[in-house]
């Protein structure tokens, strides 16, 4: 029998001689009817003396794929939410090699009734990257033109926090949130990093903290004396830098432990949402994000290059979508510019007489 499983394997695996020539390996699927159609196609193919790629299902591939890279990101459980979205709609059982643009325009075409065409790019990007591990591995993969499957975005609106805006918003603060927001406003990292910043990554007396990037990249930058006494003030409880005293009791989550009225727990990325956003909405601030404070602490600097090392950019293309010069630095430039080419008066220039203010 050319199909079997081996022990401790949950995938059926071929075995068969064409020729002389012996073709073994793993279908990467656990149903039987799905590795007799792996099986078959690498038959055909040996048959007509293609060279013969293992095959994998769509949804053995999002498994495999999931098992050595997705559940180690920050953002597995989006990345899994994805993975089950891409397999129920491109059809789990489908060969990976048939996940062509035609298919993926079907897709994409009724997921963009559902969700934002953001939202779909992002799971075409990670359907991507399932295909491009499979390749790099031998398997076989299709060919996708992947500008073609893209879907336009819209631009992103970016929002520069006011001066009497600030005064207004740290007004209505609870005071368990104003360090993290003033640190946030100052430093222009991520919520994610600022809440995971820890105690190991701060160096108070060399004047420097790092956080933890997206895709796990550290960058390090500056403290500035305030940044400093934030840190310094936070109380030492736990590995991260910043806590807050729990206000009640609360049991145990898949998340979390159990919470315990007055004492500190390091902050979450989304617990405190609606504290922040109840303050947003009494000191009258509308259209402020949190990651809003990245664009106004960026564009703070006055300096795109300042920004862009601040940020941690890879581009400096991505830094000018965050960088907003403000429009009294613009004023100030044009004014400058408009000094240096206005030509002086000559005495003999003979100047144009104004109309009465009755005229014409």
């Amino acid at each position: 029998m050319s199909l079997y499983k081996p022990k401790k394997s949950q995938h059926w695996h071929y075995d068969f001689v064409i020729e002389g020539v012996r073709y073994h390996g793993s279908t990467h699927v656990a149903s039987k009817r799905d590795a007799k159609a792996v099986e078959d196609e690498v038959r055909r193919k040996a048959v007509l003396g293609e060279k013969v790629k293992p095959s994998v299902t769509l949804l053995a591939a999002c498994d495999a794929w999931w098992e050595a890279k997705g559940k180690f990101m920050r953002s597995a459980k989006t990345a899994k939410f994805q993975l089950v979205n891409l397999a129920e709609g491109l059809g789990p059982n489908v060969p990976l090699q048939d996940v062509v643009l035609a298919s993926i325009d079907a897709y994409v075409a009724r997921r963009r009734a559902q969700v934002s065409n953001a939202s779909v790019n992002r799971e075409l990007e990670l359907l991507r990257s399932v295909i491009n591990w499979h390749k790099a591995r031998g398997f076989s993969t299709p060919e996708v033109v992947w500008k073609e499957a893209m879907l336009r975005e819209a631009a992103v609106k970016t929002r520069v926090l006011g001066d009497d805006e600030e005064d207004a918003l740290f007004a209505k603060l609870p005071e368990s949130l104003k360090p993290i927001v003033e640190f946030a406003l100052i430093s222009g990292q991520r919520k994610a990093e600022i809440v995971a910043l820890r105690w190991a990554d701060v160096d108070l007396g060399g004047g420097r903290a790092t956080v933890w990037a997206k895709g796990q990249k550290p960058h390090t930058f500056p403290l500035t004396p305030r940044l400093t006494a934030i840190i310094a003030n936070q109380p030492k409880v736990c590995p991260q830098v910043f806590t807050y005293v729990a206000e009640r009791d609360s049991p145990p989550r898949k998340d979390r432990v159990a919470r315990k009225k007055g004492e500190r727990y390091p902050f979450s990325k989304q617990g405190w949402d609606r504290k922040w956003r109840r303050a947003l909405k009494d000191a009258g601030i509308e259209g402020f994000r949190f990651h809003d404070t990245r664009h106004t602490a960026l564009t703070r600097t006055g300096s795109i290059e300042v920004a862009f090392d601040l940020a941690g950019h890879s581009d400096i293309r991505t830094t000018k979508r965050y960088f907003h010069t403000a429009e009294e630095k613009v004023r100030e430039a044009m004014i400058a510019a408009e000094s240096r080419t206005i030509p002086e008066p000559s005495s003999t220039s003979v100047e144009k007489p104004r109309k009465a203010a009755n005229d014409g």
